[in-house]
């Protein structure tokens, strides 16, 4: 191919929006002729290698905005420290997408730094992977969020941009209190995605302390319903990670003891 129709490939393939083949179609073309491929294997090959890195951008885009801690993935989770919790049914809570589709929610109960957020966070990440979206968050963070759309008349607008997400990861519900203005837009969250969309709750408290976030009893026991209602439910009441990495002899994951 002369130097004037690569020019020319080039451009169309900029128009096109084609960066991979446009980085690839001089090499693949090279040995298309070499290997007297037909024209059909010419042009799928090149549209292979398109699709696959359309992939891998979109996922790096998904992983980006899901505000998912970086670092928190099922690879470094110690599942032999919380034997509650099944490896296998969080792998198949991962590679499954049928529970998302049916809105159904994941709620993550336990004393603080028992894991609860690096769990979630890891089966977020893995979600993302499988090519979902997911938004990890802090509760309190979303309630003040949610709280100012309210103000300025922009909460169904607000609600509406979270249902992008197939998964709503609110990370220590429990730290929401009623005295905050208006934490009434937390239930209001949780009614919209009610069986539509999921949502993933990690909690220090159990269901019967959540009358501290809610301002009205009947609102708690709704909210409580419809969070249940088709949930897998986890406790992780076991010793804290500090707490056992602090004991003598404790070794890290990766880390053999001395």
């Amino acid at each position: 191919m002369s130097a004037a129709a690569q020019g020319r490939l080039a451009l169309m393939l900029t128009e096109l929006r084609l960066p991979t083949v446009k980085q690839l179609a001089a090499d693949i073309c090279e040995q298309a002729d070499r290997e007297g491929w037909p024209g059909l294997r010419l042009l799928e090959a090149l549209f292979e290698h398109e699709m696959a890195q359309r992939e891998v951008r979109r996922i790096a885009r998904h992983r980006l905005e899901s505000g998912l801690p970086p670092e928190k993935l099922l690879s470094s989770f110690e599942f032999a420290a919380v034997p509650a919790v099944s490896k296998a049914q969080i792998n198949a809570l991962a590679e499954a997408d049928a529970w998302l589709k049916q809105g159904a929610n994941l709620l993550l109960f336990g004393p603080p730094g028992v894991g609860k957020t690096h769990l979630v966070a890891g089966l977020g990440h893995a979600l993302v992977d499988a090519g979902h979206r997911v938004l990890f968050t802090r509760t309190s963070e979303l309630v003040q969020r949610l709280q100012a759309a309210r103000r300025d008349l922009r909460l169904p607008h607000e609600l509406a941009k979270l249902d992008r997400f197939d998964l709503l990861i609110l990370d220590d519900i429990s730290y929401v209190r009623r005295d905050q203005a208006e934490t009434s837009v937390l239930f209001e969250l949780i009614a919209e995605r009610y069986e539509r969309r999921s949502l993933a709750i990690t909690a220090n408290t159990p269901f019967s302390e959540w009358g501290a976030v809610f301002p009205e009893p009947a609102m708690t026991v709704a909210a409580i319903d419809r969070l249940v209602h088709h949930a897998t439910i986890l406790e992780m009441n076991v010793e804290s990670y500090r707490r056992r990495a602090a004991r003598p002899g404790h070794a890290p994951a990766g880390r053999k003891a001395k």
